[in-house]
C-alpha cells in the first residue's frame, strides 16, 4: 500500500509540474495561459497528490 501512495503522490507531483510549465509557456506565446492542459493536469495532480499523500500517511500510522 505504501508503494501504490508512493506512486500516485509522484504521478500528481509530474501532473501539477506539468500543469505549472503549461501554464508559464503558454504566458510566453501571449496565449491564454488557461487554456490548454492547464487546468485538467493541475486538477488531476493535485486530486493525485492528495490521494497519495492520503495513502502514504494511512500506512504510516
Amino acid at each position: 500500500m505504501l508503494q501504490l501512495g508512493i506512486v500516485i503522490f509522484a504521478v500528481g507531483f509530474v501532473l501539477t509540474g506539468l500543469a505549472t510549465v503549461t501554464f508559464k509557456l503558454r504566458a510566453l506565446a501571449n496565449k491564454p495561459a488557461w487554456g490548454g492542459l492547464t487546468v485538467p493536469s493541475g486538477i488531476v495532480g493535485v486530486v493525485a497528490l492528495i490521494i497519495g499523500v492520503g495513502l502514504i500517511g494511512l500506512t504510516r500510522m
